[in-house]
């Protein structure tokens, strides 16, 4: 069986690499580059591209929106953290600050519809937040199905489907210590790229 080509976006960020390792666990040949070093024609062949988290919001990502408006209606993605609020403002749905900043803290979501990448999961699962932003519930487009928020807060979403293109994010970092059953996830999103 021939391996899965991922493309990962680096939004320059320190977990870029721990998501690369974790995929390549599971059998994925990962490429890696900064946002600005993709060129739209690179995703060719790739069987799935991941948005990385990073610094700042989407538009501050050198490059990266461009490359999600021409990658996203053709090929399967996953967006973490910063990856999530790209996909969502590509959509035409917006971000808000949060009251609370939460940076290598540990909570509860809360599954709130079926998705592959939480069908092994229960109700409530343990993740690790590392952001200030998410995605505005408000005016989140129909196009997006929420599989689970915050139990502490419901207002922020924490992992979205894609009503009819291949697209998954996840507010939360299934690459860190902080979300015990991350791999897990990665690895069901890996299996609905195989054939």
């Amino acid at each position: 069986m021939s391996s899965l080509r991922i493309v990962l976006v680096d939004n320059r960020d320190s977990f870029t690499w721990n998501l690369a390792h974790d995929l390549g666990r599971f059998g994925a040949e990962v490429e890696v580059r900064q946002a600005h070093e993709w060129e739209v024609a690179d995703a060719e062949g790739a069987d799935g591209i991941v948005l990385s988290p990073g610094p700042g919001l989407p538009q501050e990502s050198e490059g990266l929106m461009a490359l999600i408006h021409a990658w996203a209606p053709r090929h399967p993605m996953l967006g973490v953290c910063l990856g999530m609020q790209a996909l969502v403002e590509w959509s035409g749905g917006a971000l808000r600050s949060m009251e609370a900043v939460r940076h290598g803290m540990q909570a509860t979501a809360v599954r709130t519809a079926d998705t592959p990448l939480l069908a092994a999961f229960p109700e409530q699962f343990e993740v690790g937040h590392y952001h200030s932003w998410c995605a505005d519930l408000k005016t989140l487009p129909a196009c997006w199905r929420v599989t689970s928020i915050s139990a502490s807060d419901p207002s922020i979403p924490l992992s979205v489907s894609h009503e009819t293109l291949p697209l998954h994010a996840v507010q939360f970092h299934p690459e860190s210590v902080l979300t015990p059953g991350g791999r897990q996830m990665l690895n069901a999103w890996l299996d609905g790229l195989r054939p």
